[in-house]
């Protein structure tokens, strides 16, 4: 009897930590990815959007975090990434996805979808 029940709490323990690694988030935190970016160009629907690409900025860390700043409008938080998506979460908010269109050395160009409406930024890499 003492073996059956030392068996069942085994399998159970087991089941659990295969469980918590399974729901656990994808996260390649693509190392192209991290310094410090400058917008270029931002457009809506595939046209100029008439907003200052040059005061969105992105800086991205090796231990995950994140600032970001379009004029005046500054946040903080974690980000990661899953294939070519880039996931941030700022501090208090709930995470956001955006697709990576392009991303090299020099250039980071990514899609979102604000409102209903596709917009894509481009951006290159500060020096």
């Amino acid at each position: 009897m003492n073996k059956t029940k030392y068996s069942i709490g085994l399998v159970l323990m087991f089941l659990l930590l295969f469980a918590l690694v399974a729901c656990e988030r994808a996260n390649d935190k693509n190392p192209d990815l991290i310094g410090d970016w400058q917008g270029r160009e931002w457009l809506i629907f595939n046209k100029p959007s008439g907003l200052d690409a040059s005061k969105v900025t992105f800086s991205f860390t090796a231990d995950g975090a994140y600032a970001a700043a379009f004029g005046d409008q500054q946040e903080q938080g974690v980000w990661r990434t899953d294939k070519d998506k880039l996931y941030t979460t700022a501090e208090g908010k709930k995470e956001i996805m955006v697709k990576i269109l392009q991303l090299d050395s020099a250039l980071l160009k990514f899609e979102m979808n604000r409102g209903g409406q596709q917009e894509t930024i481009e951006l290159g890499r500060k020096q």
